[in-house]
């Protein structure tokens, strides 16, 4: 099948929620399909055959895209906007729909947006053929698409991502310098006062682990926020790391504090995180708020500990010290069903 597909500002690294998605999206889709990726405001990217295309205007009303797309006559066309489920977007994935009548556009939205009386009066007459959202909260607030919205979670590399053993744990944290007798705590995301990685300072403070952040570098860093989280003994690796799997690895229990309640540009992460499946596939033991889609596919229980009330610092360290006496050995499992061959299968619209 001839697969297009679309998203703004893609460009290395890989380190940020949408750009992984559409990243290991493309990569999945070049095993058994003919793509054509393309970008604006990023950059060509030759190993994912990613274009650039220069000065496309805000509704993606541009020839040389259009161009582009009629020539390769795509069967399917994925966008996956930066900005999420906004009516904007709507409204590009219909431009990118004319360009090639006949040609159904699948939208993958990865964080929450409200939907406005324009949007529920505009979006009905214009929306894609799909829409996949990453909670159940967003699929209802499209709820006015009936049909169309689907809530399929986002992958993991299973084989990348995969527990190891003590020998090999002790081996990474050697290699990076991270020696210490207790348990490490890890938290890989955005430098960003918004996600709350003040929890980091509570655990740190409270002994219950040696707290670890890895910090994306594409997107801005609190430097002041991170020097604060130093200060109190937290380590915080502010580079990119194309092994990140080897953090997960070294880790014995992965946090994920952003508020639930949190407007998605405050956070900024998708609604079903990356970061946390990666820990999963690991089989750390997790630590998390009700974010997003994570309550929908994964239960309280051992391995899994839902903290309620974000701000409150002696939440987390119970909950981290209750997920640590739980060990490795009950989450890998949970996310073995959600590779990224199902997630294409869902984007572009076949059984799943």
């Amino acid at each position: 099948m001839r697969v297009a597909v679309f998203s703004e500002r893609l460009a290395p690294p890989f380190d940020e929620g949408i750009k992984n998605v559409t990243y290991n999206l493309l990569r999945q889709l070049g095993v058994e399909h003919t793509v054509l990726a393309l970008t604006t405001g990023g950059a060509d990217i030759p190993e994912l055959g990613v274009r650039d295309i220069p000065k496309v205007n805000r509704l993606l009303v541009n020839g040389q895209l259009a161009a582009l797309l009629r020539d390769f006559r795509p069967q399917r066309i994925c966008y996956i906007p930066t900005a999420s489920m906004t009516l904007f977007s709507f409204i590009r994935a219909w431009v990118l729909g004319r360009y090639v009548p006949g040609a159904p556009v699948t939208m993958v939205a990865l964080q929450p947006r409200r939907q406005g009386m324009l949007a529920r009066r505009l979006v009905p007459y214009i929306a894609p053929a799909r829409v996949i959202v990453q909670s159940q909260a967003s699929a209802a607030l499209l709820g006015y698409l009936g049909a169309r919205v689907h809530f399929v979670p986002a992958g993991v590399d299973t084989e990348r991502f995969r527990p190891v053993p003590p020998a090999e744990r002790e081996a990474l944290r050697r290699k990076y310098g991270l020696r210490t007798s207790r348990p490490i705590a890890l938290h890989v995301g955005h430098i960003h006062a918004g996600r709350n990685v003040a929890v980091l300072e509570a655990l740190q403070r409270a002994g219950a682990a040696q707290t670890l952040l890895v910090g994306s570098t594409s997107t801005h860093q609190d430097l002041e926020l991170a020097q604060q989280l130093q200060r109190a003994g937290v380590w915080v690796l502010a580079e990119y790391l194309p092994a990140v799997e080897e953090m997960y690895q070294l880790a014995d229990l992965y946090v994920f504090p952003p508020a639930p309640d949190m407007p998605a540009e405050r956070t900024p992460a998708i609604e079903v995180p990356l970061s946390v499946l990666e820990a999963m596939a690991c089989d750390l033991p997790v630590v998390s708020t009700r974010f997003g889609g994570l309550p929908a596919l994964f239960p309280a229980g051992p391995g899994m500990h839902f903290v309620d009330t974000p701000w409150d610092e002696e939440a987390w360290v119970q909950a981290a010290r209750a997920a640590l006496q739980d060990g490795a050995g009950h989450t890998r499992r949970q996310v073995l069903p959600f590779g990224w061959d199902r997630f294409v299968k869902a984007v572009l619209g076949a059984e799943e």
